[in-house]
């Protein structure tokens, strides 16, 4: 769907800081290019309301340009052009894994911890958590934890998802929001991954094509194109997609 661009399309989304998380009626728009003579912009979503109950996990689903990473942006508060309320903790309380996970300058040790790099864990505590993520060899493997290293050389994609994750399971945030967070992984490394998740209790927003996920997210946020959407519940979703196949 696409809108001549008037009064309503200079408008942002409002963000409210809050303990829960929450969209309100979010009308998603394509940023507009002020240089194009003919101005227009495309609605990614309309009039979406969808919230995430605490310790639970939300599913986005949908084809590819139908606006998943969009609106895992506009979370961030990266993406603002459009209407309504989006409710949501302040940022320091949410942890963001991307599908290539950002790997800092710097060591294991500071990888690990990052983006609160000034934390403190004794090597025990940060070995147990690499175990957790199938990374145990890592320090052996590198020369222990505090050597700099390009770790976007050194580590495959699946490795750098992992190491991701295991700043998951070590910082415990609030919320976090997973953006195909898994994608270059076998199914058992994240099936081991998310049931991990689980059990901090952490909120969370994935996007995945994987029916695999379900299981380990209550609700269903399905774009369906044309700016459309619905909600359903997992085990609703998947009853659906059994009867297609």
């Amino acid at each position: 769907e696409t809108t001549k661009v008037s009064e309503e399309g200079n408008r942002e989304i409002d963000i409210t800081e809050s303990s829960k998380l929450a969209l309100e009626k979010i009308t998603l728009n394509t940023p507009l290019n002020h240089e194009e003579i003919n101005e227009s912009q495309k609605t990614l979503v309309k009039n979406l309301s969808v919230a995430v109950n605490s310790g639970q996990g939300l599913l986005i689903v949908g084809k590819s340009g139908a606006g998943k990473s969009s609106l895992l942006r506009a979370i961030a508060g990266l993406w603002k052009s459009g209407t309504g309320r989006l409710v949501r903790p302040n940022l320091e309380k949410m942890l963001f894994l991307p599908q290539r996970p950002y790997m800092i300058l710097g060591s294991l040790r500071e990888q690990l911890l990052y983006p609160q790099i000034n934390q403190e864990f004794n090597e025990y505590e940060l070995r147990k958590i690499l175990k957790l993520v199938n990374l145990e060899d890592l320090p052996d493997r590198l020369d222990g934890f505090d050597v700099e290293l390009p770790w976007e050389n050194v580590l495959s994609l699946g490795e750098q998802q992992r190491l991701a994750f295991a700043r998951l399971l070590l910082i415990k945030p609030n919320y976090a929001i997973l953006d195909e967070a898994t994608s270059a992984l076998d199914l058992q490394n994240e099936a081991e991954l998310y049931q991990k998740l689980q059990a901090t209790q952490t909120t969370f927003v994935s996007v995945g094509h994987r029916l695999s996920l379900l299981k380990y997210h209550q609700q269903v946020l399905e774009l369906t194109g044309g700016a459309n959407w619905r909600v359903l519940s997992a085990e609703d979703y998947q009853a659906e997609a059994s009867s297609h196949n």
